[in-house]
């Protein structure tokens, strides 16, 4: 069987890769056929299916509680009516929510001074309530969007975000990037589900 190559809306760790994975495993593709491209946006994922640098691609469309997510919308939106009649959904999955606390290991966190979370917005939106409650001890609690929950946790590992710092991602994001869950489970994880879709050219 030929290479199958995916473009996903994610990197390594994320939910993207989990629905990218779940996909290609109904599709019959053998994980040694499947090649996974980790574009990070729902721009790049739309623009390499409708280019056909990818065979398919996956992307976040709709979450139970927040609603239609925001940077798929607004990626869809900005395509040409062309574009957007050049690719189709072919599956969709949803999927439940395994978001962890994480932070580097070693570090002991300081309540007397500001909190920095960082996630992707649709996370952030979801458990805001939580996380300030959770963290009503400190001073501040500010929360920083990044483009992927997985990509937090892979800068959180590589010192690219100052001390007093954690990040809101799936719980195997503690062994991929080698750092600390605070919380394995979060609380607001329950009844948190995420439709993700499968698409192609048309």
């Amino acid at each position: 069987m030929k290479n199958v190559i995916f473009g996903i809306q994610g990197d390594i760790g994320s939910t993207n890769e989990r629905a990218c994975k779940y996909f290609a495993k109904k599709m019959g593709i053998a994980e040694q056929n499947l090649t996974i491209k980790y574009l990070i946006s729902s721009t790049k994922v739309l623009h390499a299916v409708i280019n056909k640098t990818v065979d398919y691609g996956t992307f976040a469309v709709f979450s139970s509680r927040q609603g239609i997510v925001d940077e798929t919308e607004k990626a869809i939106a900005e395509l040409s009516r062309a574009e957007q009649n050049s690719y189709k959904k072919i599956n969709e999955v949803k999927l439940q929510l395994d978001h962890a606390l994480l932070q580097k290991k070693k570090e002991i966190l300081n309540n007397r001074l500001p909190l920095k979370i960082y996630s992707h917005r649709q996370a952030l939106l979801e458990h805001k309530k939580y996380l300030f409650e959770r963290f009503k001890k400190f001073p501040k609690v500010l929360l920083i969007p990044e483009i992927d929950t997985a990509l937090a946790a892979e800068n959180l590992s590589e010192n690219k975000y100052q001390e007093n710092s954690i990040v809101i991602a799936p719980i195997i994001c503690e062994k991929l990037y080698n750092l600390h869950a605070l919380e394995k489970d979060m609380p607001t994880n329950k009844g948190y589900e995420t439709t993700f879709y499968l698409i192609e050219q048309n």
